[in-house]
Order: structure tokens, then C-alpha cells, then sequence
């Protein structure tokens, strides 16, 4: 019997299997979950694209982004198709369909505050939240995928975009992306942290990817830029995220260490760092903004393990034009481990510089940058990707990837993050000292 107009109810942090079967049709208007988008439509969507004649016989969708997934609701829709298809049109097999939403990381937030040491979100925050972020980051994601599709190199490992819908705030569910499935892939192990072969796997896509984009004004001007509100969060936010760490980790000493970088949580320090590249005259280049393990797919090895070997990155929601020194603080900080990450910096800062200079010159293009200026932008963007990680460990050790079977957060999560954390500070303060930042 067909499900018409099914809402398929799930968690926020489900991944529960949404499966439909009826031969040889079924009804095209049932939707995904929380979704205005139905099933017969995201088949006409991609025939159009493929120009195939093909007939959807069967399908079936799961939700993935078993973490915060923050701003999206994500699907991966598996796909059976049936008829004509001598041109090769290739149809895929199963997709992946991206909805801006709210939702994930306002349940989030509400489960972090459940202890009383954080607040939620009011209703107002909410709409604000809705109104500037959804649009800003829907539209980033269509305009960066968008231009890395349109660039012949095998280096830029990004998923190719199917369909952009355009997001409306007057209709709820309405606006995503459908996008490639890279259904080989998985996400490095971040409780263990990155490897150094997967950090230096990213460099060099890193480097491919600012290379093409150096001196692509126009198309960088159509990203949206991070407004000061965002900014203006993190110093309301730190009292709350301090009450965490002291609760969640007593034994580290964060009740002495976050007294002396609180000063990277005020607005002027982060708006200062974002605006560095543009005041040392530094290239501006598409910059990811969130790059940490979770947005990096890897391969997997035959026992289902993450490899060195970089597949795709993914989640472009909060890219704009900056510098790569933002995109490495944030991976090393949030997804190495604090020693990995203090042995291993300079040699992946190097890797970067070495490919950066080999892909400008085989664009043609002259490289402005040396080393030294490469480091010093990293030195003085730390402070930024240290704010941000400490902003977001309290709600990650609350998604399903980190916690045990009561629902709490595992013991050996918390400690591998907040170990992490508590490095990071003890680095910002030296570099403090050493006027680095």
C-alpha cells in the first residue's frame, strides 16, 4: 500500500531507515522527513540533469549526520532506476539531499543546557539565528560547490552538486542541495584524532583549492560574509562553556587557565583575526571556515577503518574569501590531538607551501607568499580556532558520537577533548607571550 504525504517522524540525531517499497510505482508525492521535498520530485530533478529517460522503480532514504549535523537536515537517498539508458546517462545510485533546518543544533544546545550550567536558546535567538544563518550558509555552500564543479582538477576533492534549490524563509523545509553520494567514504576517527597522513592529505587538497581560487574576486564577492553578530556570541557564550569544562573535566585546571585567554572570546580579538589577511595584503582565497574531521571524508580499509586517503570535503555552509591559516587552525585544534598537532604543525604548514607554489605555477600564476608569512597567519588565527573549538566541545560530547550507553558522555571522549582543549589554551597563552597573536 503507498504512504501518501508520509511525514516519516524521526529523532534529531537518528539514523533510523526510511524505506518505501511498492512495484512497479509508487506514490511520487510522499516526502522526506521534516522536508517539503517529495520523492517524485528529486527524480525529475535528476533526469533533467542527466537528460535520462530512466524510470524511478524503487528508492529508499536514510538520515544521516549522526552529530549535530547544525544546520541541515541530511539525506542519503538510494535510488533504482529502470529503462532507457543507452546514452549512458549514468544516474546515481543513491544521492545525498541537504535542507537548511534549525533544528539539530537548537535540540543540541537544549540538551546541553539541561544541567543548568549553559542557557538555551529564547525563541528570539531562534528566529534571529534562522533568519541570518540559514540563508547565509545555504547560499555559501551553492556558490562554493558551484565553482570548485566548474574546475578540471582531479585534486579538488569535493562533491559534484546535482541541484541548488534557493532557501525562502516564508517556507519551512523548502531550499536544498543534491548533491554527489561518496558512499566509499567515512570520517577520520576525531576521539583518536587525525592522522599526520590525513592532515597532510588535506593540505594538499587545501592548497589545490586555494590555488584556483586566488584571484577569482568576482566569484569569491558572491559568498556571503560572517556577520559581527556571530561574533558578538562568543563572549556571552564563555561563562557557560567555562562551567562545562570545569564540571565535565575537573581535574585539568580550567577554573586558572580560562581567566587568562578569555580575552579570545571578545568580539574585537575575533574580528581583528578574520580581518588580518586583508590588513597584511595577504591573497584572499575560498576558505572552508569549518574544516575539522567531521566535514572530511576518507577511505576505509577492509576492516571498515578510516585511511590516509582523502575522498571529498564536505559541508561549505560557512565558507568565504580568507586565508588557509583559518581552515589549518581549525583541523588541527578541533581533529589532531594536542601532541600531534604541536609536533606536526610546521611540516603541514610546509607540505601546504610546497603544493600551494607547484599548483599556482601550473595555473600560470606567481606566488606572493613565502613560509614565514604562511606561519605568522597561522600564529595569529590560533586564537580564533581556539575559541571556536571550546565553543562547540560541550554540544559535541552530547551527539551520539560521544556518548555511552546511559546517554552521557563517555569517559574517554571527554577525556581526549578536553586534553585537547587544555594544550590549546596553554599554546595561546605562549603565543601571547611571544606577541605571535
Amino acid at each position: 500500500m503507498a504512504l501518501k504525504n508520509c511525514p516519516l517522524v524521526t529523532t534529531p540525531f537518528a539514523s533510523d531507515v526510511i524505506q518505501h517499497k511498492t512495484a512497479p510505482r509508487f506514490d511520487t508525492s510522499v516526502t522526506l522527513a521534516g522536508t517539503s521535498l517529495t520523492i517524485g520530485w528529486i527524480e525529475q530533478v535528476l533526469k533533467n540533469v542527466n537528460g535520462s529517460k530512466s524510470t524511478l522503480i524503487d528508492w529508499s532514504a536514510d538520515i544521516i549526520g549522526v552529530g549535530q549535523g547544525f544546520c541541515s537536515h541530511i539525506f542519503r537517498v538510494k535510488l533504482t532506476w529502470q529503462g532507457d539508458d543507452t546514452d549512458n546517462h549514468n544516474l546515481p545510485a543513491s544521492v545525498i539531499v541537504k535542507v537548511p533546518t534549525m533544528t539539530k543544533i537548537i535540540d543540541g544546545m537544549d540538551e546541553v543546557a539541561k544541567d543548568g550550567h549553559m542557557t538555551s536558546m529564547t525563541d528570539e535567538d531562534r528566529g534571529k539565528m534562522g533568519e541570518m544563518w540559514l540563508p547565509f550558509a545555504h547560499s555559501n555552500e551553492t556558490v562554493s560547490l558551484t565553482f570548485l564543479n566548474g574546475i578540471q582538477d582531479e585534486q579538488l576533492a569535493v562533491p559534484k552538486l546535482y541541484f541548488s534549490q534557493e532557501y525562502r524563509n516564508d517556507k519551512p523545509g523548502h531550499g536544498c542541495l543534491i548533491m554527489e553520494d561518496v558512499v566509499r567514504g567515512t570520517t577520520p576517527n576525531i576521539v583518536e584524532g587525525m592522522s599526520e597522513a590525513q592532515l597532510l592529505q588535506a593540505a594538499h587538497t587545501l592548497a589545490a583549492i586555494q590555488a584556483a581560487s586566488m584571484d577569482e574576486e568576482e566569484k569569491l564577492s558572491k559568498l556571503n560574509s560572517i556577520p559581527d553578530d556571530f561574533y558578538n556570541s562568543f563572549s556571552t557564550m564563555v561563562e557557560g562553556a567555562a562551567q562545562q569544562f570545569h564540571m565535565m573535566a575537573p581535574e585539568f585546571g580550567f577554573e586558572d587557565l580560562f581567566p587568562k585567554v578569555k580575552w579570545i572570546f571578545e568580539a574585537e580579538t575575533l574580528i581583528s583575526i578574520m580581518q588580518y589577511p586583508e590588513k597584511k595584503g595577504l591573497p584572499k582565497g575560498l576558505t572552508h571556515g569549518d574544516l575539522w574531521g567531521n566535514n572530511l571524508l576518507v577511505g576505509k580499509d577492509e576492516n571498515g577503518k578510516p585511511t590516509g586517503d582523502l575522498l571529498s570535503i564536505i559541508d561549505w555552509q560557512t565558507a568565504h574569501a580568507g586565508f588557509a591559516a583559518e581552515d589549518f587552525g581549525r583541523m588541527l585544534v578541533t581533529s589532531a590531538t594536542g601532541e600531534l598537532r604541536r609536533q606536526q604543525t610546521d611540516n603541514i604548514l610546509r607540505a601546504y607551501f610546497d603544493d600551494l607554489q607547484k599548483n599556482l605555477a601550473k595555473r600560470g600564476k606567481n606566488c606572493s607568499l613565502t613560509f614565514e608569512i604562511i606561519k605568522d597567519a597561522y600564529d595569529f588565527n590560533f586564537p580564533f580556532a581556539v575559541a571556536f573549538s571550546i565553543m562547540m566541545i560541550p554540544m559535541l560530547l552530547m551527539s551520539p558520537l560521544f556518548v555511552d550507553e546511559s546517554g552521557k558522555p563517555a569517559a574517554h571522549c571527554v577525556q581526549a577533548l578536553m586534553l585537547r582543549a587544555k594544550l590549546a589554551m596553554e599554546d595561546v597563552i605562549e603565543l601571547k607571550r611571544l606577541g605571535r597573536c
